[in-house]
Formats: C-alpha cells, structure tokens, sequence
C-alpha cells in the first residue's frame, strides 16, 4: 500500500530545498550577489546558465538511467538527493565575489546535476506505483505542495536578498536542512512490484538496448510519433528556458524593479498558481492523449509570453501580473507533460529509456538557446543602446513555433484515429 500523504510531505521537504537553486530564484540571486563583482556580460550568462541549468543537468539522464538499470530505485536516489542537499548547504558559504560567483556556479552546477538524476528515476516509480488513469491526478496532488514549497523559497530568497546581513545564508541553510530530512523520509519509500519492474529493465539490458547517443538516435528512428513530439517539444522548451533569463535582465536593467518582485514574476506567482491549475489540467491528461493535452496548453503558453514580452517592450508593467498568471497555469500543465507525457509512447520496460531521452533533448537546448538569447540581448544592446529587450522576440516566435506544431500533431492524430 502506497501512502501519498507521506509521500507528499517528503517531496515537500526535498523542494524547500530544491527552491534555493530553482531557475528563476538562481538568476535573481546570481544578480542580486553579483551584479557588481563581474562584468555585466559574464554576470548575465550565468544568470543564463543558472537559469536553465534545471533542464541543461538533464545531459547526465542517460548516465544515470544507464547506471538505474535493474537497481532497487530507493538505494539508487537516496544518496543522491542527500549529496544534493549538501551542495545546496553549501552554497550559503560563498563569498561575494567574483571568485565567490564562479564557486556558486559549480555548487549550483553540481546541485542540479545531482537532481537531474532523482528526476530521471522518480518517473519509473510513479509509472509502476500509480495506474496510468490516476497518475496525472496523484502527480499534480504531489505538485500542489512541492509548487508552494517552491514559492515560500523564492520569496524568503527574493524579500532577504533586499536586506544587509546574513540571513539569506542562513536561509539557504535551513533550507538543505529541510533537504536532508526530506531524503530521510524518502528513504522509506516503496516500490510496486519492483522484482517484475527490476526483472524487465534486466532483460532489456540482456537484449542490448543502449543508453548512449546511438541507442536515442535509434529510437527516434524507429518511433516516429515520438521523434515529431520530441522536435514540437524542442522548439517549444527552447523559448521557454530563453525566457526567464532575459526577464530576470529586463524587469531589473528596464522596469527597475527590485529582487523580491523579480522573483514574483518569473518564479513565485507562477508557481504559486499550479496547484490551483493543476488538477483541473490532471483531470484533463487522465482522459486524453499528450498531444491533445499538449495542443491546449500551448495556447495558455503563448498567451502568457506575449503579456510578459509586451510588458517589456511597451513598458506597461501592469501586464506582469496577468502574465504571471497565465505561466503559473501553463506550468501546471508543462510539469504534468514534461513528466508523464513520454509514457504515452513507451513500451513496457522503456519508460527510463524514453525519459533518458526526453530529458537529454531537455538538457540540450537548455546548454544552447539561453546562452544564445543571452548574447544576442548584449549584441542588440551594443549595436543600440536600449534595444537589447527586443531580443525577447525571439523565445516568443519559439513557443509560438511549437504550440503551432503540437497542434498540427493533434490534429494528425485526430484524422488518424478517425480513419
């Protein structure tokens, strides 16, 4: 028997913890601490790098689902999510200092990698704990309270960021306290069936499935349904993950506003959303496909991201709280598909290999698209002093790119079952 109120309360305290290196909550903290100890175009490309790093992390996926492979799942995450908890503690040590932002990226680095890991994995336990009708229903009941986890770190961060002295420090270590007792409570996890569950994923090895770059290039070739999702997905992610870096830049060097609303609008009111939004999206992905689920909230998405980019560009701040909004309803349901979507299309036995793949592809375009949003901000602004925000046309045009595809893909799907 699976106690999810125990569950939920774990999760809970592993993402007090997890908030502190959470994307948006970073880069408002990487500019906050540092924004005068480096130059300006090193200092965004961190904000850039700690921004996306929830999604470039996901490069190990396929080293650690390789490694998963026929191991009991508990004794696999537990010291992880402990290692993690500790490069979280230990970031409340940095000096401020341009050393001291170098130090913070390789412990939130490190961190993330760490995470990227539990998230590879977690998603088999949920798959073999939870029947595929109630998974998106129990998951989003998990992700109402790891959402507020999320949110009460941010604006502890963002409110202590604004004050002299140490308590953002102590802050952070409370919060891989929290870390720590959440990995405990977890420890006493159970997994259904897990002998069947360890007795496939051996077999599958024996048959010579492959983790490595040729195995995800053979599965994509043999998938196509998966391959065409995966490409709306890259499009779609690439101007999410480009978003958040150049809004941290643009409500502080444009609308002037301090830390903690920085972080309201790119983190806490969004997250603070979804567990309001997100069972009503859980009901909705319990009883359709991921593409039909998909194809309605692109829609959200690109309602959200043009408030937020006109907000800028036009310099009407009011438009960030609507904006904020609609991305906390767009997040309830990107967390839901970015989760489960892929078991829509895996094989009994591939649910890690699918995840392994799906958060590689993740893990790429969040290395190269905020990056790159990031110096063509820089290069706009030094081609013309102030045009550097028109450089959020660019996550824009990506997301309406992707939400155009899955729709296209839905209505694919639609003909074809119809016929």
């Amino acid at each position: 028997m699976i106690d999810l109120s125990y569950e939920r309360r774990a999760w809970t305290l592993i993402y007090l913890c997890l908030g502190l290196v959470e994307g948006g909550t970073a880069a408002v903290m990487v500019r906050s601490l540092f924004g005068d100890q480096a130059p300006a175009l090193a200092v965004d490309l961190v904000v850039a790098i700690v921004s996306a790093a929830p999604a470039w992390a996901n490069l190990a996926s396929m080293a650690y689902a390789r490694r998963a492979q026929g191991q009991r799942k508990i004794s696999f995450l537990f010291p992880l999510l402990l290692a993690m908890a500790a490069c979280v503690g230990a970031l409340a040590l940095v000096p401020k200092s341009g050393a001291g932002l170098l130090l913070f990226l390789a412990l939130y680095a490190a961190a993330r990698l760490l995470w990227a890991g539990v998230e590879t994995v977690r998603s088999v336990l949920w798959s073999v704990n939870y029947p595929s009708r109630l998974r998106a229903r129990i998951t989003g009941r998990i992700t109402i309270n790891t959402s507020i986890a999320l949110a009460i770190t941010g604006l502890g961060i963002g409110w202590l960021l604004g004050h002299e002295g140490p308590w953002w420090r102590i802050a952070i270590a409370l919060g891989a306290t929290c870390g720590v007792a959440g990995a405990l409570a977890f420890r006493q996890f159970k997994v259904r069936r897990e002998e069947e569950l360890l007795e496939a994923e051996r077999a599958r090895v024996m048959a010579g499935a492959s983790f490595g770059f040729g195995g995800m290039r053979a599965l994509l070739a043999r998938d196509a349904a998966f391959r065409r999702y995966q490409y709306a997905m890259s499009m779609f992610g690439a101007g999410m993950l480009s978003l958040t870096p150049l809004m941290v830049i643009c409500l502080g060097d444009v609308l002037q506003l301090p830390a903690l609303w920085q972080v309201l609008v790119t983190t806490a009111i969004p997250v603070m959303v979804v567990p309001f939004a997100i069972q009503p999206w859980a009901r909705y992905l319990d009883l359709h496909r991921v593409l039909a689920f998909r194809s309605v909230h692109g829609k959200f998405t690109v309602a959200a991201v043009v408030l937020l980019v006109a907000a800028v560009l036009l310099h009407m701040p009011l438009l960030l709280a609507p904006g904020a909004l609609l991305l906390g309803v767009s997040l309830a349901a990107g967390s839901l598909g970015w989760t489960l979507g892929h078991n829509d299309f895996a094989p009994r036995g591939e649910e890690t290999r699918y995840m392994a793949l799906h958060v590689t592809l993740t893990g790429i375009r969040g290395l190269v698209a905020p990056p790159l949003t990031i110096a063509l901000y820089h290069l706009l602004d030094s081609l013309h002093a102030g045009l550097g925000p028109a450089a959020l046309l660019l996550p824009l045009l990506f997301v309406m790119s992707g939400a155009y595809r899955f729709h296209a893909l839905h209505r694919l799907q639609v003909a074809a079952n119809a016929a």
